[in-house]
Protein backbone atom coordinates (compact mmCIF):
# COMPACT_ATOMS: atom_id res chain seq x y z
CA UNK A 1 0.00 0.00 0.00
CA UNK A 2 2.98 2.38 0.90
CA UNK A 3 4.43 1.61 -2.38
CA UNK A 4 1.08 2.57 -4.35
CA UNK A 5 0.63 6.07 -2.19
CA UNK A 6 4.68 6.67 -3.39
CA UNK A 7 3.54 6.08 -7.30
CA UNK A 8 0.30 7.65 -7.15
CA UNK A 9 2.17 11.20 -5.86
CA UNK A 10 4.88 11.04 -8.57
CA UNK A 11 2.03 10.26 -11.23
CA UNK A 12 0.05 13.60 -9.52
CA UNK A 13 3.38 15.63 -9.87
CA UNK A 14 4.26 14.60 -13.25
CA UNK A 15 0.62 15.23 -14.27
CA UNK A 16 0.45 18.74 -12.22
CA UNK A 17 3.93 19.39 -14.14
CA UNK A 18 2.38 18.38 -17.68
CA UNK A 19 -0.60 20.78 -16.76
CA UNK A 20 1.69 23.73 -15.96
CA UNK A 21 3.87 23.32 -19.24
CA UNK A 22 0.79 22.94 -21.35
CA UNK A 23 -0.59 26.15 -19.66
CA UNK A 24 2.81 28.56 -20.54
CA UNK A 25 2.48 27.15 -23.97
CA UNK A 26 -1.38 27.99 -24.47
CA UNK A 27 -0.42 31.13 -23.28
CA UNK A 28 2.61 32.18 -25.67
CA UNK A 29 0.44 30.60 -28.55
CA UNK A 30 -2.73 33.20 -27.45
CA UNK A 31 -0.22 35.80 -27.06
CA UNK A 32 0.85 35.46 -30.86
CA UNK A 33 -2.50 34.81 -32.34
CA UNK A 34 -4.01 38.22 -30.43
CA UNK A 35 -1.17 39.76 -32.85
CA UNK A 36 -1.37 37.54 -36.06
CA UNK A 37 -5.17 37.41 -36.31
CA UNK A 38 -6.05 41.56 -36.85
CA UNK A 39 -2.87 41.41 -39.18
CA UNK A 40 -4.36 38.69 -41.16
CA UNK A 41 -7.52 40.10 -41.41
CA UNK A 42 -6.65 43.40 -42.78
CA UNK A 43 -3.94 41.53 -45.54
CA UNK A 44 -6.32 39.48 -46.44
CA UNK A 45 -8.75 42.61 -47.86
CA UNK A 46 -5.69 44.16 -49.48
CA UNK A 47 -5.20 40.57 -51.25
CA UNK A 48 -8.33 39.91 -52.32
CA UNK A 49 -8.26 43.18 -54.01
CA UNK A 50 -5.17 42.78 -56.27
CA UNK A 51 -6.40 39.39 -57.41
CA UNK A 52 -9.44 40.70 -58.06
CA UNK A 53 -8.30 43.50 -60.64
CA UNK A 54 -5.35 41.28 -61.90
CA UNK A 55 -8.47 38.59 -62.58
CA UNK A 56 -10.15 41.36 -64.36
CA UNK A 57 -7.42 42.64 -66.67
CA UNK A 58 -7.09 39.37 -67.95
CA UNK A 59 -10.65 38.28 -68.11
CA UNK A 60 -11.46 41.61 -70.13
CA UNK A 61 -8.65 42.45 -72.66
CA UNK A 62 -6.39 40.63 -75.15
CA UNK A 63 -2.62 40.60 -73.73
CA UNK A 64 1.01 40.64 -75.22
CA UNK A 65 2.53 37.00 -75.92
CA UNK A 66 4.64 38.40 -72.37
CA UNK A 67 1.98 38.48 -70.43
CA UNK A 68 -0.50 36.23 -72.04
CA UNK A 69 1.54 33.14 -70.50
CA UNK A 70 0.48 34.42 -66.88
CA UNK A 71 -3.08 33.42 -67.66
CA UNK A 72 -2.95 30.36 -70.13
CA UNK A 73 -3.14 26.65 -69.14
CA UNK A 74 -0.40 24.66 -70.28
CA UNK A 75 1.27 21.12 -70.53
CA UNK A 76 3.81 20.62 -68.10
CA UNK A 77 5.67 19.84 -64.27
CA UNK A 78 4.61 22.02 -61.42
CA UNK A 79 5.91 23.58 -58.64
CA UNK A 80 4.71 23.10 -55.34
CA UNK A 81 5.08 25.11 -52.54
CA UNK A 82 4.01 23.15 -48.98
CA UNK A 83 4.24 25.61 -45.76
CA UNK A 84 4.45 23.77 -42.52
CA UNK A 85 5.29 24.57 -39.05
CA UNK A 86 9.39 24.41 -37.55
CA UNK A 87 7.48 22.41 -34.48
CA UNK A 88 4.47 20.24 -33.52
CA UNK A 89 2.60 20.38 -30.18
CA UNK A 90 -0.83 22.11 -32.46
CA UNK A 91 -3.06 18.91 -32.42
CA UNK A 92 -3.98 17.58 -35.97
CA UNK A 93 -2.71 20.56 -38.14
CA UNK A 94 0.44 19.20 -39.54
CA UNK A 95 -1.32 15.74 -39.99
CA UNK A 96 -4.06 17.03 -41.91
CA UNK A 97 -1.26 19.08 -44.02
CA UNK A 98 0.51 16.64 -44.92
CA UNK A 99 -2.61 14.19 -46.31
CA UNK A 100 -3.38 17.21 -48.96
CA UNK A 101 0.13 17.17 -49.52
CA UNK A 102 -0.03 13.21 -50.58
CA UNK A 103 -3.42 13.84 -52.26
CA UNK A 104 -2.08 16.38 -54.34
CA UNK A 105 1.85 15.82 -55.13
CA UNK A 106 3.22 13.64 -57.80
CA UNK A 107 6.32 12.06 -58.13
CA UNK A 108 7.12 14.36 -61.25
CA UNK A 109 6.40 18.11 -59.32
CA UNK A 110 9.39 20.37 -58.29
CA UNK A 111 8.47 21.30 -54.00
CA UNK A 112 9.82 24.10 -52.19
CA UNK A 113 9.12 23.04 -48.78
CA UNK A 114 8.61 25.76 -45.66
CA UNK A 115 8.91 24.19 -42.35
CA UNK A 116 10.76 21.63 -40.75
CA UNK A 117 7.94 19.31 -41.10
CA UNK A 118 7.12 19.75 -44.77
CA UNK A 119 10.75 19.23 -45.40
CA UNK A 120 10.88 15.83 -43.66
CA UNK A 121 7.97 14.78 -45.18
CA UNK A 122 9.13 15.25 -48.43
CA UNK A 123 12.28 14.18 -47.41
CA UNK A 124 10.71 10.98 -46.38
CA UNK A 125 8.89 10.49 -49.62
CA UNK A 126 12.09 11.37 -52.12
CA UNK A 127 9.94 14.07 -53.94
CA UNK A 128 12.25 16.55 -56.15
CA UNK A 129 12.94 19.52 -53.76
CA UNK A 130 14.44 22.36 -55.26
CA UNK A 131 14.89 24.25 -51.53
CA UNK A 132 13.70 23.92 -48.31
CA UNK A 133 13.19 27.04 -45.78
CA UNK A 134 12.67 27.41 -42.60
CA UNK A 135 9.34 28.84 -41.28
CA UNK A 136 10.15 30.35 -37.57
CA UNK A 137 8.47 30.94 -34.43
CA UNK A 138 7.84 34.23 -34.96
CA UNK A 139 5.27 36.41 -37.23
CA UNK A 140 6.80 36.33 -40.65
CA UNK A 141 7.98 39.08 -42.11
CA UNK A 142 7.52 40.49 -45.40
CA UNK A 143 11.41 40.35 -46.70
CA UNK A 144 11.33 36.68 -46.32
CA UNK A 145 9.42 36.27 -49.39
CA UNK A 146 11.79 37.50 -52.11
CA UNK A 147 14.27 34.68 -52.48
CA UNK A 148 11.03 32.44 -52.29
CA UNK A 149 9.31 34.62 -54.84
CA UNK A 150 12.58 34.41 -57.09
CA UNK A 151 12.25 30.30 -57.09
CA UNK A 152 8.61 30.54 -58.95
CA UNK A 153 9.27 33.66 -60.85
CA UNK A 154 12.51 31.69 -62.89
CA UNK A 155 11.17 28.42 -63.21
CA UNK A 156 7.66 29.96 -64.48
CA UNK A 157 8.90 32.31 -66.88
CA UNK A 158 11.95 29.85 -68.35
CA UNK A 159 9.14 27.10 -68.88
CA UNK A 160 10.42 24.78 -66.79
CA UNK A 161 6.84 24.80 -65.11
CA UNK A 162 3.76 25.75 -66.47
CA UNK A 163 1.60 25.78 -62.92
CA UNK A 164 3.11 26.91 -59.25
CA UNK A 165 0.21 26.36 -56.61
CA UNK A 166 1.20 26.55 -52.75
CA UNK A 167 -0.14 24.09 -49.70
CA UNK A 168 -1.00 25.52 -46.50
CA UNK A 169 -3.32 26.15 -43.64
CA UNK A 170 -6.24 28.49 -43.83
CA UNK A 171 -6.92 30.33 -40.91
CA UNK A 172 -10.82 30.67 -40.96
CA UNK A 173 -11.29 30.86 -37.17
CA UNK A 174 -9.62 30.04 -33.71
CA UNK A 175 -11.31 26.79 -33.80
CA UNK A 176 -10.95 26.13 -37.57
CA UNK A 177 -8.08 26.12 -39.65
CA UNK A 178 -8.15 24.28 -42.99
CA UNK A 179 -5.33 22.67 -45.21
CA UNK A 180 -5.74 24.24 -48.99
CA UNK A 181 -4.53 24.03 -52.45
CA UNK A 182 -3.94 27.54 -53.52
CA UNK A 183 -3.03 28.07 -57.60
CA UNK A 184 -0.92 30.95 -57.95
CA UNK A 185 -0.02 30.29 -61.78
CA UNK A 186 -1.75 30.26 -64.56
CA UNK A 187 -3.91 33.13 -63.18
CA UNK A 188 -7.45 31.95 -63.57
CA UNK A 189 -10.15 34.95 -64.80
CA UNK A 190 -12.74 35.84 -63.27
CA UNK A 191 -15.52 34.11 -64.12
CA UNK A 192 -18.54 36.47 -62.87
CA UNK A 193 -16.51 38.68 -64.41
CA UNK A 194 -16.78 36.82 -67.81
CA UNK A 195 -20.52 36.83 -67.42
CA UNK A 196 -20.94 40.66 -67.03
CA UNK A 197 -18.24 42.21 -68.66
CA UNK A 198 -18.29 46.15 -68.73
CA UNK A 199 -15.99 48.43 -71.62
CA UNK A 200 -13.06 50.27 -69.12
CA UNK A 201 -10.81 52.82 -70.10
CA UNK A 202 -7.57 52.15 -69.01
CA UNK A 203 -4.81 54.80 -68.28
CA UNK A 204 -2.08 53.73 -69.00
CA UNK A 205 -3.09 50.39 -71.51
CA UNK A 206 -3.95 47.38 -69.77
CA UNK A 207 -0.64 46.08 -70.34
CA UNK A 208 1.15 47.95 -68.64
CA UNK A 209 -0.82 48.26 -65.58
CA UNK A 210 -0.71 44.23 -65.41
CA UNK A 211 3.02 44.29 -65.62
CA UNK A 212 3.35 46.84 -62.72
CA UNK A 213 0.51 44.04 -61.03
CA UNK A 214 1.90 41.00 -61.52
CA UNK A 215 5.12 41.68 -58.54
CA UNK A 216 2.37 42.98 -55.83
CA UNK A 217 0.13 39.59 -57.17
CA UNK A 218 3.20 37.58 -56.19
CA UNK A 219 3.71 39.04 -52.74
CA UNK A 220 0.29 39.38 -51.61
CA UNK A 221 -0.37 35.75 -52.71
CA UNK A 222 2.75 34.89 -51.17
CA UNK A 223 2.74 36.57 -48.12
CA UNK A 224 -0.78 35.70 -47.41
CA UNK A 225 -0.23 32.15 -47.38
CA UNK A 226 2.80 32.50 -44.98
CA UNK A 227 0.34 34.63 -42.90
CA UNK A 228 -2.04 32.31 -42.73
CA UNK A 229 -0.36 28.99 -41.89
CA UNK A 230 1.82 31.17 -39.08
CA UNK A 231 -2.00 31.76 -37.57
CA UNK A 232 -2.57 28.63 -37.70
CA UNK A 233 -0.45 27.26 -36.15
CA UNK A 234 -0.44 29.49 -33.22
CA UNK A 235 -4.53 28.88 -32.80
CA UNK A 236 -3.88 25.22 -32.90
CA UNK A 237 -1.12 25.14 -30.82
CA UNK A 238 -3.38 27.17 -28.42
CA UNK A 239 -6.21 24.83 -28.73
CA UNK A 240 -4.32 21.21 -28.07
CA UNK A 241 -2.48 22.93 -25.34
CA UNK A 242 -5.73 23.74 -23.43
CA UNK A 243 -7.29 20.41 -24.16
CA UNK A 244 -3.48 18.71 -22.64
CA UNK A 245 -3.62 20.89 -19.73
CA UNK A 246 -7.39 20.29 -19.20
CA UNK A 247 -6.56 16.30 -19.42
CA UNK A 248 -3.47 16.53 -17.50
CA UNK A 249 -5.36 18.58 -14.78
CA UNK A 250 -8.35 16.04 -14.42
CA UNK A 251 -5.66 12.91 -14.36
CA UNK A 252 -4.24 14.91 -11.51
CA UNK A 253 -7.91 15.48 -9.70
CA UNK A 254 -8.25 12.07 -10.33
CA UNK A 255 -5.24 10.52 -8.79
CA UNK A 256 -5.58 12.40 -6.11
CA UNK A 257 -8.96 11.53 -5.08
CA UNK A 258 -7.78 7.84 -5.37
CA UNK A 259 -4.46 8.78 -3.24
CA UNK A 260 -6.70 10.14 -0.32
CA UNK A 261 -9.27 7.91 -0.48
CA UNK A 262 -6.41 4.78 -0.42
CA UNK A 263 -4.11 6.97 2.12
CA UNK A 264 -7.35 6.90 4.24
CA UNK A 265 -8.37 3.09 3.88
CA UNK A 266 -4.23 3.20 4.64
CA UNK A 267 -5.38 4.76 8.45
CA UNK A 268 -8.62 3.38 9.17
CA UNK A 269 -6.76 -0.56 8.27
CA UNK A 270 -3.60 0.53 10.79
CA UNK A 271 -6.62 1.78 14.06
CA UNK A 272 -8.70 -0.96 13.30
CA UNK A 273 -5.66 -3.37 13.86
CA UNK A 274 -4.92 -1.31 16.96
CA UNK A 275 -8.24 -1.38 18.12
CA UNK A 276 -7.93 -5.90 17.68
CA UNK A 277 -5.11 -5.71 19.68
CA UNK A 278 -6.06 -3.71 22.48
CA UNK A 279 -9.06 -6.03 22.36
CA UNK A 280 -6.85 -9.33 22.94
CA UNK A 281 -5.02 -7.86 26.03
Amino acid sequence: MAQNLQQLKKRIKTSDSIAQIAKAMEMIAASKIRKTQDSVEKHNSYARKIKYITQRILTDKDLYDEIEKFSKERDGKRLVYIISPDKGLCGGLVVNLLKKVSFYVQPSDYVVAIGKKAANNVARYNYDVLASFSMGTNFPKYDYIYPIIDIAKNFYVSGEVTKISIIYTEFKNMLIQEPVIEEILPIKPDKNFQENKMDYIFEPDPQSILKDMLPYYFEVEFYSAFMNAYASEQAARMTAMKNAKDNASDISASLTNIYNKSRQEKITNEILDLANGQQRI
